[in-house]
């Protein structure tokens, strides 16, 4: 797993307006390898272990492998009025190939070319839970490609306030996927009302990856003076694509119950307040409210956000040590 990083001051720090530039570009190459679960239960374990190697190789399955990652990054770091205020500004370019994807077990009987009906019961009683409780078969199906910008500010007031905010535009698009290489296997699926292609499985190729708002931004607002502290977050996210993931589950065994992939999922945003006060020099008192707002988003489908809550304590500090 390689890194790479250089940073260059084109204005080294000083006092005034302009008090320090610095140019910097970072390089990345990961892998991550699966989990036990994912490889037990990948759909090339499962056509293995039932005898259906040939059809794995057909449809383009192999053993479950780690997935990668490749990034690049470049910006600049801009510092102001004797480094009282920093901007910083990034170009990002990151290549995710042989993502993990997961293939709902009722639909794998529909994957396989060729067999006949009697066929077909076998082999959806070799898949036992998986095809009854429609869990999900682990695949190295998606490759996508994200870029963007991602800019940040950061600046003290005084002593006491230090504030910090930033937005990050996000360019993601689904290079391959499991959905689209076999959707001509699969004869499609049908259209909804509007006649809008769907990925009920995962993203199309072309569209953006599922959960990824292409617009997030933070603000953070800092005040420290003797004995207490306080603390404001907030973070802001837009639309973004997902499914209802409920293909072939209406009535008729059909996808009536599929909704456009695109900004499926609501934006929100989401502001909680926090502080602390010292009463004595090993122990504080603490309180935190969390979704002021009381915003009810879902992200993702099915997860539903905690509503406004409040939590309060005591945190009790001891030894030589410093705190920090």
């Amino acid at each position: 797993s390689p890194r790479a990083g250089v940073t260059y001051y084109a204005l080294r720090p000083r006092k005034g307006i302009f008090s320090g530039t610095r140019v910097l570009f970072n390089y990345g190459d990961a892998v991550r390898e699966p989990t036990l679960t994912d490889e037990f239960g990948s759909l090339y374990h499962v056509l293995g272990v039932r005898g259906y190697q040939s059809d794995a190789a057909q449809l383009g399955i192999s053993p479950l492998g780690a997935p990668t990652a490749r990034t690049y990054e470049g910006g600049v770091q801009q510092n102001f009025f004797s480094e009282r205020l920093v901007f910083r500004v990034n170009y990002f370019h990151n290549q995710f190939g042989r993502q993990i994807e997961y293939v709902g077990g009722h639909i794998l009987p529909n994957l396989i070319p060729n067999l006949t009906a009697d066929e077909k019961l076998v082999l959806e009683a070799a898949l036992g839970y998986y095809y009854t409780s429609d869990y999900g078969l682990a695949v190295n199906t998606e490759a996508f490609r994200a870029q963007g910008i991602e800019t940040t500010v950061e600046s003290g007031i005084g002593r006491s306030i230090f504030l910090r905010g930033g937005y990050t535009y996000l360019d993601g698009v689904v290079q391959r996927s499991f959905s689209s290489d076999n959707e001509a296997l699969l004869g499609g699926y049908a259209p909804t009302y509007n006649g809008i292609p769907l990925g009920a499985l995962s993203p199309l190729k072309g569209a953006r990856p599922f959960r990824r708002p292409p617009h997030t931004g933070f603000f953070t607002a800092t005040y420290a003076a003797h004995r207490f502290t306080g603390v404001f977050t907030s973070s802001f996210a837009s639309r973004s694509d997902d499914s209802t993931y409920l293909e072939y589950a209406d009535a008729d065994g059909g996808n009536s119950l599929l909704l456009p992939n695109r900004n499926l999922d609501h934006g929100y945003a989401k502001l909680d307040l926090g502080g602390s006060y010292k009463l004595l020099s090993w122990v504080s008192i603490y309180a935190q409210g969390e979704n002021l707002t009381n915003n009810l988003h879902i992200a993702p489908i099915g997860y539903r956000s905690l509503p406004f809550n409040f939590r309060t304590g005591l945190r009790v500090e001891w030894g030589k040590g410093t705190s920090h």
